[in-house]
This record gives structure tokens, C-alpha cells and sequence, in this order.
């Protein structure tokens, strides 16, 4: 191999200091998947190497696949004209360091929607590079809620649900041990991009086992968790309750039926009975005493 010489030395030190005066640079993002909460706010930052002042050049933030315009800065001012309508009011660029050729967005109010691949784009006059990276978006739902939907014989079905959750959460039943329970069955539901979870499942009352309703997050290990317990006697007086309630309901029926026939009766044998027409006035018969007397001694009324 032929060695280096002082001026071929001098040569590369040379192009290497004068590498950043080329006007070429890289754009880095962050290497990690960001996750952003629902309802909070969330920091996509880029930064350019070698250090680079971006003060006049253009920076753009897109979104999918379809290249949403997130934010638009140019010309050292921002330039929100094109700016997609879902982004409108929450978008925050942060330009602190732009001096050192580091810049920031903040993203408000995140919602289901702003989930996926965004681009980090600079241009100067001679250049350009964009860089990638992805945002997952997660909703922690509420507290999971245990109820009993019906009784069997010596059999319960219980109903768990919960809401506010994305993406699809992962449901599981488990019993005091943490042994997934099967038989379970799940249904999902969508509402203004955020899930709805409700699932159900049948167990035996005499088992006397906690059984609990885990419901969790795929992009986070946060977990929501709601159990019942049961206790000696806990089923017989379920059952107590149940069949008062359902005599009581049942006395109550009676009753009103009862009240309904009596009124029915009586209306009908108000209807049966004829009505009692007023008696009409005898034509010409004298009601007074002294026109009676009158006539019987023959005297005449005057036409």
C-alpha cells in the first residue's frame, strides 16, 4: 500500500473541514416510536447534522401516507396556509435552537387520528433530507366495572365493561391464581375513534374463587383491573334477593290486575243501568190553588 504523503494528509484534513460548507446535511428525528396519550400533548423534535443555523431554511412536518401537512415554516416566519384542516390551532413549533439546526413540534389535544408515520423535511437552496419516525397513540380507558347480568342454577353471569380505550385493548378474565379463565366472550365497540369494551362470562357460584376483569393497552403495560369476590354465603343471599325481588314483582302484578278487573266491572254495571228520564209537565194542568178553585166554581181564564 502506498503510503500518505504530508500534502495528501493536508488534502483530506481540508475536505473534511470543508464538508459542512457544502451546504449538506442530514435530518435526524427520533429512533424510538413515540407514544402520545389521548386528550394530552406530545413533542415530535428533529435536529440536523453537522449542526446547521435553519433560521431561513424551509421546514416541514407531514403526516401518513397521503402526506398531510402537519406544520410549514419558511421564509423565517410560519406558513400555515396549506396547513390540513385536522391540525388547525394545534400545532406548536418550537424553535429555540433553530441557531444549532435543532427544532420541535408540539402536537396538542392528540387524538386517535394521529396515529402513524410522520416526516421531518428540511430544504436550504442546495439541499435536502427528511427524516422518519413513528407516533403510536394510546387511550387509557376507565376503570373496568363488574356487574351480575343473571343467575342459573348455582351459576352467575357476569358482565365487565369499560370505555375510552385505543387502539383495541387486550380483555382478559382471571381467576384468584391469574389463570386466564376461558369462555369469555368480548364485543367491541367504536365511538369517536376511542373503544368501548364490554365482555362477559359464566362462572360457578360454589368455586368460591375472585374472579377479575384485566382490561390493558397493546402500546403500554398500564393495566386496568376490577374483581369480585366471593364469599360463604355470598351466592345464597344473591339468590334471597333475586327471588324477593321477583315474588315482589310478581304480588305487584296481581295487585294491579287485580285493581283493573275490579274497575272494568264496575264501569260496565254503570253502563248496564237505564238512565232515569225527568217526568214532562200534564199539558194544561193547573198546578195553583187558586186558579183550581177558579174552575171548579166555573169560572173562566180571559183569553
Amino acid at each position: 500500500m502506498k503510503p500518505l504523503f504530508l500534502p495528501d494528509l493536508i488534502f483530506i484534513f481540508l475536505v473534511l473541514l470543508l464538508w459542512p460548507l457544502s451546504g449538506e446535511f442530514t435530518v435526524i428525528g427520533p429512533q424510538q416510536p413515540i407514544v402520545a396519550l389521548v386528550g394530552t400533548e406530545v413533542t415530535l423534535p428533529c435536529y440536523l447534522h453537522p449542526q446547521w443555523d435553519a433560521t431561513y431554511m424551509e421546514v416541514i412536518w407531514f403526516h401518513g401516507q397521503n402526506s398531510s401537512l402537519v406544520h410549514h415554516y419558511k421564509n423565517a416566519q410560519e406558513f400555515l396556509k396549506y396547513q390540513h384542516l385536522d391540525y388547525r390551532g394545534r400545532t406548536e413549533f418550537l424553535r429555540e435552537n433553530i441557531y444549532h439546526g435543532s427544532v420541535a413540534l408540539r402536537l396538542h389535544q392528540i387524538r386517535p387520528s394521529d396515529e402513524g408515520k410522520y416526516r421531518c423535511f428540511f430544504e436550504s437552496p442546495s439541499h435536502y433530507h427528511e427524516a422518519e419516525f413513528q407516533v403510536n397513540v394510546t387511550g387509557i380507558g376507565s376503570a373496568p366495572h363488574i356487574y351480575i347480568d343473571g343467575v342459573g342454577y348455582k351459576r352467575l353471569h357476569l358482565v365487565c365493561t369499560s370505555t375510552g380505550w385505543y387502539p383495541e385493548p387486550e380483555v382478559q378474565w382471571k381467576n384468584h391464581k391469574e389463570e386466564p379463565l376461558s369462555g369469555g366472550s368480548v364485543t367491541m365497540k367504536k365511538v369517536n375513534g376511542l373503544f368501548s369494551v364490554e365482555t362477559s362470562i359464566t362462572v360457578s357460584a360454589n368455586s368460591k374463587e375472585n374472579v377479575s376483569c384485566v382490561i390493558g393497552s397493546p402500546h403500554q403495560s398500564q393495566k386496568k383491573e376490577a374483581h369480585i369476590a366471593w364469599s360463604d354465603g355470598w351466592f345464597s343471599n344473591i339468590f334471597f334477593w333475586i327471588v324477593t325481588w321477583i315474588v315482589s314483582m310478581v304480588i305487584l302484578v296481581i295487585i294491579m290486575l287485580f285493581i283493573i278487573v275490579f274497575l272494568s266491572c264496575k264501569l260496565k254495571k254503570a253502563k248496564g243501568n237505564p238512565n232515569i228520564e225527568p217526568v214532562a209537565p200534564t199539558p194544561n194542568k193547573v198546578t195553583s190553588p187558586f186558579l183550581r178553585n177558579n174552575e171548579e166554581h166555573g169560572f173562566a181564564s180571559s183569553p
